[in-house]
């Protein structure tokens, strides 16, 4: 009984000098910032200083917590309900003022009469042009509060007319589906761009479209998609699954193991599935290949993905900033965690992980991918796969080097490909519209002319001394009259034009019809 007693006393002992140690944790921060406040030579700014101390303890710990100050909370919000309070516009900055390309349909520019080659001179009475100017700035200058109102200076495109126009800002749409469109007769094609709380209701809207259409099967790409809400990507999958099928499981210390399955009932339960991944494939873009790799019902097609299998929760501070804290970690149905290895406090050797992935070689083969014995997984149907962070696919592409030449890089750096796609659309536009006035007349008989092409090479030549080498003259032609035409397209036609013209040349795409319209290889690996 004495023994009893000694050792709940021991316990209650331990407690109390960990409560204690808690307390005098905090109470030391408090402390430091008392002293500086109150003793210190020179004036502080305490709010700053609280930030700093933040933002040092975060560091100590994983790569994806983060700190989050008001504007950077507020811009995560927006990406994450799929929508902010702006005009509605999509634009390019020529020759250091914002050019209209577009404009949302139903939004307050579009009622407002803006058109594609407006532009745009002042923004609430500030001059809006100049070396100065950047989409950070018309990112700030235009979007507010919904029915916040904003008035702008115009110059007409069609007749030089400057007018003023005042408008209230309204809810405009972050769509992250980017393209959907039927890519054969049988084969529907989606690209998605992130996850948020509207890519389920994008998604079944595509599908049902392309349904209609005559989709039978399905390419879903997910490259450069650094993911988003978890809940959003695992109803994506649910769309794909019967009933009662693990998705994705989330633990951590402090996060108890949760289950996440499939209800069943989805629109896409049935058709061949390939999903196109990268190495910027990441977080909740995983989570989905992962649940239908793991499920045999889908082939998954390019790089090994990025490797971001954290969970993470935005936490609320008193000055209307936030925390994004890591509190766990995902799982894929067979056991595999998503997350790479890291080091606490080393984000450098994190962030250069991509890069040494280059290095080694692993973006042109895949035997430069090496895994552990002890990291292997199998899928429902036996398949081999491996953890130890990111998703490898089923069938590897590597990086297409095609047109890997110094010219093309260079002025791809030096922007002058979206330069000249601009002005070419801005000289063009009546042109253009009276010529191609949809995108099926455009794609099918557009040419660029060979003077512009010619104008591109003289002035990176004449403004950046930049020459292409004789042997890769044709190679450089055609990427050019390439890129510049699916620019414009993207400019005339919104609605993902830009990928229908550039899928025609991309290698992984080009690989994945093949590979979905040949039911042996699904037979083979086992998919559904």
């Amino acid at each position: 009984m004495h023994k009893f007693i000694l050792t709940i006393f021991i316990l209650i002992i331990g407690v109390n000098i960990q409560a204690q140690s808690d307390k005098s944790t905090y109470k030391k921060l408090d402390k430091a910032l008392e002293l500086i406040e109150t003793k210190y030579i020179d004036t502080v700014n305490s709010a700053d200083l609280a930030t700093k101390a933040v933002q040092a303890m975060i560091k100590e710990l994983d790569p994806h917590s983060k700190y989050l100050s008001p504007d950077d909370l507020k811009t995560n919000r927006e990406s994450l309900n799929g929508s902010f309070a702006g005009i509605g516009i999509h634009y390019q900055i020529i020759n250091d003022t914002l050019m209209i390309l577009n404009t949302v349909k139903g939004g307050p520019s579009y009622k407002a009469g803006l058109k594609a080659g407006d532009r745009i001179l002042k923004i609430d009475g500030e001059i809006a042009t100049g070396k100065d100017i950047s989409n950070k700035y018309f990112s700030k200058k235009l979007r507010g509060k919904k029915g916040e109102e904003l008035s702008i200076t115009i110059k007409n495109h069609k007749n030089s007319k400057v007018r003023k126009i005042t408008f209230e800002r309204g809810s405009i749409a972050l769509n992250t589906v980017e393209i959907s469109y039927m890519i054969d007769d049988k084969t529907g094609f989606i690209r998605i761009k992130s996850f948020s709380r509207t890519t389920n209701y994008e998604f079944q809207l595509a599908v049902m479209q392309l349904q209609m259409e005559g989709m039978k099967n399905i390419i879903i790409d997910l490259r450069d998609n650094p993911g988003g809400l978890m809940m959003s990507s695992i109803r994506l999958s649910d769309d794909f699954l019967s009933n009662d099928k693990l998705i994705v499981y989330t633990q951590g210390t402090n996060l108890p193991r949760t289950d996440y399955k499939s209800n069943g009932g989805g629109m896409m339960e049935s058709g061949r599935v390939v999903i196109l991944i990268d190495n910027n494939s990441a977080s909740a873009a995983e989570i989905f290949a992962g649940a239908l790799q793991d499920w045999d019902r889908a082939l998954i097609v390019g790089r090994r993905s990025f490797g971001k299998g954290l969970v993470g929760r935005n936490y609320d501070l008193p000055d209307g900033s936030a925390i994004r804290l890591t509190t766990g970690r995902y799982y894929t149905p067979s056991g595999r965690c998503i997350q790479k290895e890291y080091t606490k406090g080393d984000k450098k050797s994190y962030d250069n992980d991509l890069l040494e992935r280059f290095e080694h070689g692993e973006l042109y083969s895949a035997d430069s991918v090496h895994f552990d014995d002890s990291l292997k997984y199998y899928t429902n149907g036996k398949r081999l796969v491996y953890g130890g962070g990111a998703i490898m696919p089923d069938i590897f592409i590597p990086l297409d080097t095609t047109y890997n030449n110094d010219f093309i890089k260079d002025t791809r750096k030096k922007g002058l490909i979206n330069y000249f796609a601009g002005n070419y659309f801005d000289k063009n536009l009546d042109e253009l519209n009276a010529k191609y006035p949809s995108f099926e007349s455009f794609n099918t008989t557009f040419v660029l002319p060979e003077e512009t092409y010619q104008n591109y090479i003289d002035y990176a030549a004449k403004k950046y001394e930049l020459t292409p080498n004789e042997e890769d003259k044709e190679l450089i032609n055609h990427y050019i009259r390439l890129q510049i035409t699916a620019i414009l397209a993207r400019s005339l036609y919104k609605d993902g034009a830009y990928y229908k013209i550039y899928n025609k040349e991309d290698k992984m795409v080009i690989n994945a019809l093949n590979t979905i319209n040949n039911k042996k290889i699904f037979k083979n690996n086992g998919i559904q």
